[in-house]
């Protein structure tokens, strides 16, 4: 049996940070890490868009808000640090329709109250910042502060801090059982026992969580995330370009992304799926899990819960260039359909939990205690922007240390 003092379950880089944060505050303590996958960015961490957010799609005083601005500074901070490429570009709203008017004054307020440097401009300004930019309604938003870091390598970076503060972590590690009560795991590896473990296993946190004894309310919903990349390299944008989106939906709609190598992407999709890694076609897909993931998304899009059915109508329409070259359009021009061609690299899926009692997705960061487990549940956008803040909350507020 291998003993540590923290157990962490799942590499990516919530539980990176989080084990960096103990190691930190505990020099010379004993930290292991559990990971299935053989790195940490085969998932989110290594999917997502890179982007640093600002924090004002989120409610006041909502943990998502407090930890997004509080994280944001850090992981800036931390990339300068470490000298990683980022690009402070600033990122520009635009409402793609009128029906999208009411919502600027919306946000406006949310970043005011956030403390979000946010700032009204008219669309002449809007296209000095971008020039490709529509500006049918003769005004924007722009948030000076949003930046795009090389997220595999912030990973990369912290996991040689852990490893360099004695921690270790073990990839091709698979938690086969937990026992929440007396703090050992099981995995076809070995047998640990810690004195706390903590769960940020993303995509299958909430079955780590029921398979330590959690009783929760609870049910998974995967939604996912397609981009689209620009196939001409001399394409450029000096800007992220969002919609002012839907505040009723928890996605934010078609946007351009970009990395360092200054290639250009637009999307996501977000369709609700039967499989926590279902990036393509059938895989990913475990069978007894998938009839109970079909079973419950049938139901709610016959209830047409959260606009769920709405939702999956629009949806379907970018899984095509031509769809989704219409809803970029709105945004900016001179972009055509025979532009777009799929990036495989570039397919997330967001895990998404749905709370019955409520009949509605969970728009928060969900943090549960039972006995010596904490369990990260609904790590979605932004926990990547998040997670150095949140591995210190979770450390001050769950865990006796």
């Amino acid at each position: 049996m291998k003993q540590c003092d923290l157990l962490v379950v799942g590499g990516g880089i919530v539980g990176l940070t989080l084990a960096r944060e103990w190691l930190l505050r505990h020099p010379g303590s004993t930290v292991s890490v559990l990971e299935k996958e053989p790195n940490s960015v085969s998932h989110g961490t290594g999917r997502n868009s890179g982007v640093v957010h600002s924090g004002i799609y989120y409610q006041e005083h909502s943990l998502r808000a407090r930890l997004c601005v509080a994280g944001s500074q850090d992981m800036l901070a931390y990339v300068e640090e470490k000298g990683i490429w980022t690009d402070r570009c600033g990122k520009l709203l635009i409402p793609p329709t009128e029906s999208a008017l009411p919502s600027v004054d919306v946000l406006l307020e949310r970043g005011a109250a956030n403390g979000v440097p946010i700032e009204l401009i008219d669309g002449q300004t809007a296209q000095m910042l971008e020039p490709r930019v529509n500006t049918q309604f003769d005004c924007a938003l722009y948030i000076p502060v949003t930046s795009v870091v090389d997220n595999k390598a912030v990973a990369q970076a912290v996991v040689d801090d852990v490893r360099g503060l004695g921690g270790l972590i073990h990839y091709n590690t698979q938690v086969t059982q937990m026992h929440g009560t007396d703090g050992r795991v099981e995995t076809p590896q070995g047998i640990f026992s810690a004195g706390y473990i903590i769960n940020a296993a993303g995509l299958f946190a909430d079955q780590v969580a029921r398979n330590a004894g959690l009783e929760m309310r609870y049910s998974f919903q995967p939604f996912k995330g397609k981009y689209w990349m620009h196939c001409d390299p001399s394409f450029r944008m000096q800007r992220l370009v969002y919609p002012i989106p839907d505040l009723n939906l928890p996605f934010l709609g078609v946007h351009t992304a970009h990395n360092a190598k200054g290639q250009v992407f637009f999307g996501p999709s977000s369709t609700p799926v039967i499989g926590r890694e279902n990036y393509q076609g059938l895989d990913g897909i475990a069978w007894s899990d998938g009839m109970a993931l079909s079973a419950n998304l049938v139901w709610k899009l016959m209830r047409n819960t959260n606009g769920l059915r709405t939702l999956a109508w629009r949806e379907a329409k970018l899984l095509r260039r031509a769809g989704v070259c219409a809803e970029i359009s709105r945004l900016i021009h001179g972009v055509k359909a025979t532009d777009l061609q799929t990036s495989l690299a570039k397919v997330g899926i967001r895990s998404q939990i749905f709370d019955p009692k409520a009949q509605h997705l969970v728009n928060d960061f969900v943090i549960l205690r039972d006995r010596r487990c904490v369990h990260i549940l609904n790590a979605i956008s932004p926990a990547f922007t998040a997670s150095f803040a949140f591995s210190r909350h979770v450390l001050d507020h769950y865990l006796d240390e």
